[in-house]
């Protein structure tokens, strides 16, 4: 009839032959649309493994891994990405080969970093989902912060014993991972502790009560979450699914938005600089932002950077160039003769430095990261953009 609604032709592809046959059944899955996105998993232990292997099975074309972690034998009970001959190796190279060997069609990087300070913001603004595996409030942290920079949104997931969380954060769209802290995670996060709910001496001592079938169960949740954002389809942004194996209930619940939320920051004006990367020196950078904000303009880091250490009782002054969130109590000592140093400060370049020819790289900037410059009032963000193709490259 004329007035009929079209309809989108099901294709039904030949069992034997393709890998995806019984996902064309499904109404809404496009297995191109899954074949060519970008997710970024952070995290490679239980939630992450089962994440990725999800993943993997469903055919997303490229994972982009990241964990700062190595294996150890606690692993092996939780992770099923992980073999016995994997202890002492990073997290990131086992869990990529075991991606690999599940399906050869994926493309995978391992990287292996801190995300608070070694992951560039661009990362984040080009992936197509971002999942959260971690096991500490701090790098949520940092995640959230960064989807918010760039309006991305992610999927928490989070499980202890036999309890599991699932959350959709969206920038603008409900309550974001930082709306959800109090007062006692802020200090948690300071004091660099690890899960909720933790007795301290476990905290302590990096101990997690989990079992692989919480983080099935909620990584589970966790990949559907992200194939709904893949695929556009409808989520609930600021909401939790919480699980309860003891009882096996499982409900919702929302939370609020917190007022003046530190997390709510958008970046405006990203402006991405394709002859701009790693290899770019300060004083390149300084004039390109010269050249569009005026003669004045100057270029502002979001942490502070060390620039060197000295000693006021021996004289010795050490070139550092490294974030100071980076060092430990250790660095304040002098190696020479023992005595405090006091650090050289500074989180932007004015032009007058005596180091302007020093790279970004050099300068502790992360690949892709986004920079801002600064006249005045007027502001803008410069984003590494030269380093998108090496950094984002999927074996």
């Amino acid at each position: 009839m004329e007035d009929m609604q079209e309809q989108e032709l099901l294709v039904i592809t030949d069992p034997d032959t393709d890998r995806y046959h019984t996902f064309g059944y499904i109404s809404w899955w496009q297995q191109e649309v899954v074949r060519n996105a970008t997710v970024l998993v952070v995290g490679a232990g239980a939630l992450g493994n089962e994440v990725l292997k999800n993943l993997a099975l469903m055919g997303i074309g490229n994972l982009l891994i990241a964990d700062f972690d190595t294996i150890e034998d606690s692993n092996l009970s939780r992770s099923v990405l992980f073999r016995a001959e994997d202890r002492g190796r990073r997290k990131v190279d086992a869990a990529a080969e075991g991606v690999k060997a599940l399906n050869p069609d994926v493309k995978v990087k391992a990287w292996h970093g801190d995300i608070n300070y070694d992951l560039g913001l661009g990362v984040y603004r080009h992936v197509d989902a971002i999942v959260g595996c971690l096991d500490n409030r701090e790098a949520r942290l940092s995640i959230n912060r960064a989807s918010w920079a760039v309006g991305r949104p992610w999927v928490d997931g989070a499980i202890q014993e036999l309890m599991g969380i699932v959350r959709v954060f969206w920038p603008g769209r409900g309550a974001c991972y930082e709306c959800t802290l109090s007062d006692a995670d802020y200090q948690a996060i300071n004091l660099r502790y690890s899960c909720p709910l933790l007795a301290r001496q476990n905290l302590l001592q990096g101990k997690v009560p989990t079992t692989p079938t919480s983080a099935s169960i909620v990584a589970a949740f966790q990949t559907q979450e992200a194939l709904k954002l893949i695929h556009g389809l409808e989520v609930d942004p600021g909401k939790a699914l919480l699980i309860n194996g003891l009882t096996n209930d499982i409900y919702n619940t929302e939370y609020p938005v917190k007022d003046f939320c530190m997390s709510h920051s958008r970046l405006e004006n990203i402006v991405e600089l394709p002859e701009v990367h790693s290899g770019t020196t300060l004083a390149e950078l300084l004039a390109v932002a010269r050249e569009r904000l005026g003669s004045e303009a100057l270029l502002e880091f979001d942490g502070e950077v060390v620039v060197a250490m000295e000693c006021s009782a021996c004289g010795q002054v050490e070139p550092v160039f490294q974030k100071m969130a980076r060092l430990y109590e250790t660095a304040a000592t002098c190696p020479n003769c023992g005595e405090r140093r006091e650090m050289i400060l500074t989180h932007r370049i004015t032009g007058e430095e005596d180091y302007l020819d020093r790279t970004l790289a050099e300068f502790d900037v992360a690949p892709l990261s986004i920079i801002r410059a600064r006249n005045g009032q007027e502001r803008l963000y410069l984003e590494m953009t030269g380093d998108r193709d090496s950094f984002l490259s999927f074996a």
